[in-house]
């Protein structure tokens, strides 16, 4: 390419942070022969004239636009080359990108562009670049894609393709789009002629998560996603199809589900961001009702089950219920055979096919060993229920009906509800007398019987399918999965060893670094055996980052007793908690040793205040696989925040096979008694009240303390280990939650009341946003602390005069001590939970603010009147605490103590 026959139109929507990086990219292309356009808002100019113009002949626009479609025009006024590629700060390409691009550009005339491979390399997303799926699925080779004839083959983005000048200046970026312009622009040249080429080695990183990356994607949080962008861009888009085309094309049917589930996925479960609420949610619905009367059911219902659009059949039929409403969806079950020529149950909506019965499992989710049964929790797909089936089990000659549990299994989008499974508990009475027992589950549906295959789906079913040949020793016995069955023998030296080294043999020929790493385990589990196996061991766990709570207060507790158990307490090393345990003559167990790996192998009992045990001690469901069968211990839930909201997503019983749970409330053992939570009918629930409260003796030093709780929304997820602390949110100073409480922290009228009357105030920031503590505006009347590091709990709080929430549990902590508490729940910020049990108008252990200067009124008179608890609070609290004494672990205690002599009878230690 001797000539410039293309413009980069480099736009700094992303900020001009990563616009080093772009530029060097830039400079490192083999072909460079192209133009640059820049367009920068005023303040930047200065910044990106030191950074381009030195290498750079480029064209510099200035823009106050807000929309980049408006950005995008401007600069399509000076694009004079046949071809132009636009850019965002931040994204880079390889080095033949330009090069290889335009080379099969020019060798495919008909293309409406060309596109390479797309990878996003935002940190905070991965930390290793990661391909798009779109582009993993449709750019592996060169290529030239005629959507008329291949619908599949969607491509949404504007980056990372090149185009011919002309077309895009002919339609013209839509400037009303605050989120969609590129998309639209894509669409729309498609619609005109709906062919584009790939290649293979041009490879483009873009910053900014795309669509369906949803936990990432910054426009997901913002309203203008949802309602107006259907009405300002889809729907207008749907149109130009028809004025242009006369019909809605196959492959623009199929992005408009891919549009849906985007949406959908962002607000799944936890990941809703609480945008799109009440009478905003029936509006939503019923233009996504509009939408979908315009898709034809085949690509409403993904019959050609495209990888990157939802196969899930409870989607599929949420989706007809939303565009036909629940009363007008009939489904029809007919007997057929299946691809390995077995017998199946299909199930079809006017002839396309929902799934069929052999595409799902009887999941099972826990087995335990408890007093001579065999104990099974699990769930099932509901859709079939439609179809009247029944489920049940067989076992040693006898059926056992599965019969819902009502158990909290839902998968909730925008915060309501999509769909739920059905929920199972099964016991199995075994038969000592018998050599070998065994478990087999089916399907009834119109009298037929259908043996059904099962599925372990969590790290405390015991078993799993992969690495093949794993088992469960518990008791007298050795149990394993077989012939779509669980097998359960009596044990022997011989059956177990034998079981143990085919198991190892598949590890070794599986040739995997986990296998190995695995494989290196077991070695060491058997090696240690001999000297664990008859030991009482407890673990006990808070937040591996931060002690300080109930679990340490137990440990402290029980250490003294000599009482025949081995008790652990675990923790990071490099915390302060760690080094003060050591200091005080306990001996800490270090998080991620090999020690540890043992102790949690081995426990009888794990002890944690948070869910989700098996991540806290580092095994995820891929790693958790290599040791289920070796755990015989369950849960005990001393908790971080007590049980009054609805929590049942979190705290069931099955999440963590919880066989006990501390409270502090009678009000907590109504709410975890209903059946969402899976305990009814067990003698799981203890009134002991919380280990941690035994430290709150008041110690008051006059100062106000703020404590709001987080929002998921506004905290990165998960991306290691639970018990991590959650990285840096750029994205977090720009939510309605950080502008409240920074205007809360720094106003004015508050710090000089506080000083007046001789008050410190001191902002908390929860564990999980702690690492947003640089974003806060700091002053010197003042403290913003992190919930990290040296900060003690018991310290801030007894020394604390009045505590300022929205619904944080540290609320219940202070009001055991029998402070005062005010309520702070801004209107601007949806509530963070759903009220269980626990109304805060009506017993709630303060008054509720809703506006800033309410809330400042009331603690300037708090603060006046010397911070006191009133009378109608007090009352309240006292109704609500079972304990009102410093004997909380004592009594946890005991009651573990109780439990220990079943876990010693289980395991033929008596």
């Amino acid at each position: 390419m001797d000539e410039r026959k293309l413009t980069i139109v480099l736009t700094m929507q992303n900020g001009v942070e990563g616009l080093a990086k772009t530029f060097e990219s830039l400079r490192q292309q083999k072909e460079k022969a192209f133009q640059l356009i820049l367009v920068c808002a005023p303040k930047d100019r200065e910044t990106v004239e030191k950074e381009a113009l030195s290498s750079f002949h480029a064209k510099l626009i200035e823009s106050d636009a807000n929309m980049r479609g408006a950005l995008l025009n401007q600069a399509m006024q000076y694009v004079d080359t046949t071809y132009v590629m636009f850019m965002e700060t931040g994204d880079t390409m390889n080095h033949h990108f330009i090069k290889k691009a335009m080379k099969v550009m020019e060798e495919n005339p008909a293309a409406t562009f060309v596109v390479g491979k797309s990878y996003c390399n935002n940190p905070l997303m991965t930390k290793t670049r990661k391909q798009h799926i779109l582009s993993k699925l449709f750019i592996e080779e060169d290529t030239v894609y005629d959507l008329s004839k291949e619908y599949s083959a969607l491509h949404t983005a504007l980056d990372s393709s090149i185009f011919h000048s002309e077309m895009i200046k002919r339609i013209g970026f839509n400037e009303t789009l605050p989120f969609e312009a590129g998309t639209d622009m894509v669409m729309k040249l498609l619609l005109e002629k709906p062919v584009y080429a790939t290649v293979a080695k041009a490879e483009y990183e873009y910053f900014a998560p795309r669509e369906n990356q949803v936990l990432y994607h910054v426009p997901s949080h913002d309203a203008r996603w949802y309602h107006e962008s259907l009405q300002s861009y889809l729907f207008p888009l749907l149109e130009y199809a028809k004025k242009t085309q006369k019909t809605i094309p196959a492959f623009l049917q199929n992005y408009c589900v891919y549009y849906v589930n985007c949406r959908m996925m962002a607000n799944k479960d936890n990941r809703n961001k609480k945008v799109v609420l009440g009478k905003k949610l029936d509006t939503y619905l019923d233009l996504v009702q509009t939408l979908f009367l315009q898709i034809d059911d085949y690509y409403l219902l993904n019959q050609d089950e495209l990888f990157y659009m939802t196969k899930n059949p409870e989607i599929r039929c949420m989706y007809l219920r939303i565009k036909y409403g629940k009363d007008q969806v009939a489904y029809t079950y007919q007997s057929v055979l299946d691809e390995e020529n077995e017998r199946d149950v299909e199930m079809c909506f006017h002839g396309l096919r929902i799934s069929s019965l052999n595409k799902h499992r009887f999941t099972i989710n826990v087995m335990n060993y408890i007093q001579g049964k065999v104990w099974i929790d699990g769930s099932l797909i509901s859709i079939f229920q439609h179809g009247k089936v029944e489920y049940y089990a067989k076992f040693n000659g006898k059926e056992y009906p599965v019969v819902d549990t009502d158990a909290y299994s839902l998968t909730k989008y925008f915060g309501v509800p999509g769909y739920r499974r059905l929920t199972y508990h099964l016991e199995f009475p075994l038969d000592e007398k018998k050599t070998m027992q065994r478990i087999t589950f089916y399907a009834r549906i119109q009298g037929e019987e259908y043996q059904m295959k099962i599925s372990f789906a969590n790290h405390w079913a015991k078993l799993s399918k992969t690495p093949r040949y794993s088992y469960w020793r518990f008791h007298k016995y050795l149990c394993h999965h077989a012939d779509n069955g669980i097998t359960i023998k009596k044990a022997t030296k011989t059956n177990v060893i034998k079981r143990e080294i085919q198991f190892q043999l598949n590890l070794i020929k599986n040739h995997h670094k986990k296998d190995f790493a695995a494989l290196g385990f077991r070695w060491l589990y058997w090696i240690t055996y001999p000297w664990y196996k008859n030991k009482r061991i407890w673990l006990m766990l808070d937040k591996l980052y931060k002690g300080g709570d109930s679990c340490e207060y137990l440990y402290r507790y029980s250490a003294k007793f000599d009482d025949g158990i081995t008790k652990y307490y675990l923790i990071n090393e490099n915390t302060s908690d760690y080094r003060k345990l050591k200091e005080d003559g306990y001996t800490p167990l270090k998080n991620g040793s090999l020690k540890h790996k043992l102790v949690f192998v081995h426990a009888d009992i794990v002890l944690i205040t948070n869910s989700h045990l098996f991540p806290f001690n580092g095994y995820n469901k891929s790693t958790s696989k290599y040791i289920r069968g070796l755990c015989n211990f369950g849960s005990m839930c001393l908790q971080h925040g007590l049980s009054v909201q609805k929590c049942a997503i979190a705290q069931r019983r099955i999440i963590d096979n919880t066989l006990m749970y501390f409270l502090a409330s009678k009000f907590e053992y109504e709410n975890l008694s209903k059946h969402a939570y899976g305990y009814q009918g067990f003698d799981i629930l203890k009134l002991t009240g919380i280990g941690r409260y035994d430290g709150l003796i008041n110690n008051d030093k006059k100062q106000i303390l703020l404590s709001p709780t987080w929002r998921m929304y506004n905290a990165l997820p998960v991306t290691t280990s639970e018990g991590e602390q959650r990285g840096y949110n750029p994205e977090f100073k720009n939510s309605t939650y950080f502008h409240v409480y920074n205007n809360l922290i720094n106003n004015e009228r508050l710090l000089r009341c506080a000083k007046a009357y001789g008050y410190k105030i001191k902002f908390l920031l929860h564990p999980i946003l702690s690492s947003q503590l640089e974003d806060f505006t700091k002053n010197d009347e003042l403290e913003v602390i992190p919930s990290v590091g040296d900060l003690s709990y018991e310290k801030i709080l007894t020394e604390s005069s009045l505590m300022v929430t929205d619904y944080s549990g540290v609320q219940f902590d202070f009001a055991y001590m029998r402070k005062p508490i005010v309520y702070f729940h801004p209107d601007v910020l949806p509530p963070h939970y759903d009220d269980g049990i626990f109304f805060y108008d009506t017993m709630g252990f303060g008054e509720i603010c809703t506006k800033s200067e309410q809330l400042i009124d009331m603690l300037c008179e708090y603060m006046k009147t010397g911070c006191v608890m009133k009378e109608e609070y007090r009352k309240r609290a006292d109704n609500f605490y079972a304990q009102n004494d410093h004997h909380n672990c004592e009594r946890i205690y005991q009651e573990i103590m109780k439990f220990q002599k079943q876990i010693d009878i289980d395991k033929l230690r008596v």
